[in-house]
């Protein structure tokens, strides 16, 4: 990792320390990686509220690129001293940057100096695995995807980890990643445990026995990685890279009608559910909030619709079918959607390739649903993302989730020890 200050060449872990005392929980970052001895190295940090200060000025500049060191003291009501000193700092971790100079107020003086976050620091792999391939984005700090990659995984649980491994260091050589990667995030369809980085089951991959991914995969890379429900990564993407507003409490459904390669599989269509309630993803009592499967379906199995394999298998080529499927769908997440209050909802997956307009009979069905006179008020539209959401979000969750994971009870004592 480049010092963009002096030009120099400085390890990005020697700086991680301080990273983890400079963030706060839910800012839209996450500079994670270990150092070898556990320790901080470099300047000593700020005491006290600073951290907390630094972390609040480095979140005020990622959603205002171009911000001033005057307006974010305005902004945050800090004394102006103090932001200048916390500004220093992150500049000379390589973390923030100066750019041209904006205009001078109308009192005149000396014109403001914009600062920026510096985009290059590191990257973040995210990749989201399912039957028959794997998709991949490699994104910087603004949350760009700077490239992707797809390819072929058919991997059972057997070679599952060194198959794994194998693609992240396909990846890292493509991309030139190297020593400027912060951490790598993975999204699968099934039962995940992300907090013990778990995969208990997925019938996607054939996982039907649980499988130790922090130990067999997670343990054997120098950066952090950690894995999550397919859908738990699509509503990390939203909250971890949208700077216009804070979002507090919506659903993503990720409906993905896979080709050939699974229709032996639940029909070859899955769907499933993102919550996320007061500006954190919900993971539910067991790990399992957001697993779906229709209220209209009589008896145990493991299709998601009252549908038969036969017609969920053809809905590409049988438009009553396909209605059923989006007429279905929508009845179920319109009774969720009012009985949650959520204001908005974001559609994800490959369902857009089909010729169904599901933002549209999800209105309908909310109406429907909905018994008192005032309308409901929900923004339905699809990710811009498409079928790379998953991944995308799989870097998001990086990008936030591990860093605000150290703030833990414990972890900020033992830090302030160590530095002591």
């Amino acid at each position: 990792m480049k010092n963009f200050v002096d030009g120099s060449v400085k390890p990005w872990y020697s700086m991680i320390g301080w990273i983890k005392q400079l963030t706060i929980e839910h800012i839209p970052i996450a500079l994670g990686g270990y150092c070898s001895s556990g320790k901080r190295e470099g300047r000593a940090v700020a005491k006290g509220s600073e951290p907390r200060t630094a972390a609040r000025i480095f979140r005020t500049v990622w959603r205002k690129p171009g911000i001033s060191r005057v307006d974010i003291a305005s902004s945050l009501g800090l004394d102006k001293s103090t932001v200048t000193n916390q500004v220093n700092r992150l500049i000379d971790l390589g973390l923030i940057l100066e750019t041209e100079e904006g205009e001078a107020s109308s009192k005149g003086g000396r014109r403001p100096i914009q600062l920026v976050i510096n985009k290059k620091f590191g990257r973040i792999i995210g990749i989201e695995f399912q039957l028959g391939l794997y998709v991949a984005v490699v994104v910087d700090l603004s949350g760009e995807i700077l490239g992707e990659r797809r390819g072929a995984f058919d991997f059972g649980p057997e070679g599952f980890a060194d198959s794994v491994l194998g693609i992240i260091s396909g990846i890292e050589a493509e991309f030139g990643c190297g020593r400027d990667l912060l951490g790598v995030g993975v999204g699968i369809g099934g039962l995940v445990d992300s907090k013990k980085g778990r995969i208990r089951y997925s019938v996607p991959i054939g996982i039907d026995k649980p499988i130790d991914f922090a130990k067999t995969v997670a343990s054997r890379l120098p950066v952090p990685c950690s894995i999550e429900n397919d859908a738990n990564c699509c509503a990390w993407g939203e909250l971890s890279f949208n700077r216009s507003e804070e979002l507090r409490d919506f659903l993503f459904a990720l409906v993905e009608y896979r080709r050939p390669l699974s229709r032996s599989l639940r029909g070859g269509i899955g769907v499933g559910f993102g919550v996320v309630l007061g500006g954190k993803v919900y993971t539910g009592a067991h790990g399992n909030a957001g697993e779906f499967r229709s209220v209209f379906c009589d008896g145990p199995g493991e299709l998601q619709f009252s549908l038969s394999e036969p017609e969920l298998a053809r809905l590409d080529t049988d438009p009553e079918a396909l209605s059923r499927v989006s007429e279905e769908l929508s009845r179920n997440m319109a009774m969720l959607v009012n009985t949650m209050d959520f204001d908005r909802v974001y559609i994800g997956g490959d369902i857009e390739s089909l010729d169904v307009d599901l933002p549209a009979a999800l209105r309908r069905r909310l109406e429907e649903n909905w018994m008192y006179p005032a309308p409901k008020g929900v923004d339905i539209r699809y990710s811009s993302l498409g079928d790379k959401a998953v991944a995308y979000g799989a870097a998001g969750m990086i990008f936030d989730r591990l860093v605000s994971e150290r703030l833990l009870p414990g972890l900020g004592p033992e830090q302030q020890a160590a530095d002591g």
